[in-house]
């Protein structure tokens, strides 16, 4: 294996232990989260940019779309169906680890249960998760074709990574996450990736053994009415422990806003 080859796998690592470490630490980013929110709050002022209402509701199909994309060109440059069958496997296995994380862990979102009655935990963001998981399997898609670097796959990594940028972004923005929730979805898309661009045979026992033991061991724990409670600036019922009650007030327009058009995922 070249040094080349070896820079996603090194990345992934780095991604999934960079997880680990924000997850351990958000108790000491609650400042960061709530100065962001604050500053967010005040941009977005009592009435939020329709473009983000409706790029922040679209993004999951976008993101399938990216995937979809990502199939057609692999099968013409020769990939078979079983290769991109395998990828949107993997692909299925990577959200359901993600949704039963939001199961297990239990963080307050932005304006707490107040603004957010019936939505999953904050951490991490579904959105975005979702959109960088798909943007990997796309990447890996076009990749899988050709064993080296081409317009075509440089310009599925740009113009993926935007997307996964503009997604945090906007879920941020509408007051729906902090700013930790997104980067540990990105540092799970990173690390997502990393696991793709693995040896056949290390990409297979990994996702064999999240498949076949990590799930079940998620969804069971969550089936069991056990969550893991983690430190959120909405903790108490306030916007930012403390700092500015204007997040609260701004979420309420974004949800009139909205018009009930996103979802808190």
């Amino acid at each position: 294996m070249s040094a080349r080859s070896s820079i996603p796998q090194a990345l992934g690592l780095f991604g999934f232990l960079g997880f680990l470490l924000l997850t351990a630490n958000l108790g000491n980013l609650e400042w960061q989260d709530a100065y962001v929110a604050t500053l967010l709050d005040g941009l977005r002022g009592d009435q939020a940019c329709p473009f983000t209402i409706w790029f922040t509701g679209a993004a999951p199909f976008l993101a399938a779309t990216l995937v979809g994309i990502g199939a057609v060109v692999a099968l013409r440059r020769g990939a078979t169906l079983v290769d991109v069958c395998r990828v949107l496997i993997l692909l299925a296995v990577g959200l359901l680890f993600v949704e039963g994380l939001k199961l297990v862990i239990d963080r307050a979102r932005p304006g707490g249960l107040l603004q957010h009655p019936t939505a999953s935990s904050s951490f991490p963001s579904g959105h975005v998760a979702n959109a960088a998981l798909c943007v990997a399997s796309a990447i890996a898609l076009v990749y899988r074709a050709r064993g080296r670097s081409d317009r075509v796959r440089v310009g599925t990594v740009g113009a993926g990574s935007l997307f996964v940028l503009a997604v945090a972004f906007t879920r941020v923005y509408l007051g729906l996450h902090w700013l930790s929730d997104v980067a540990g979805s990105m540092l799970l898309g990173v690390s997502f990736g990393g696991v793709l661009s693995a040896r056949p045979m290390v990409r297979r026992r990994f996702f064999a053994a999240l498949g076949l033991l990590g799930l079940p061991v998620l969804y069971l724990t969550a089936a069991c009415g056990v969550h893991v409670a983690i430190p959120s600036p909405a903790a108490q019922g306030e916007p930012h422990a403390g700092a500015s009650p204007s997040v609260s007030r701004s979420t309420r327009a974004t949800s009139s806003s909205r018009s009930g058009t996103t979802s808190p995922t």
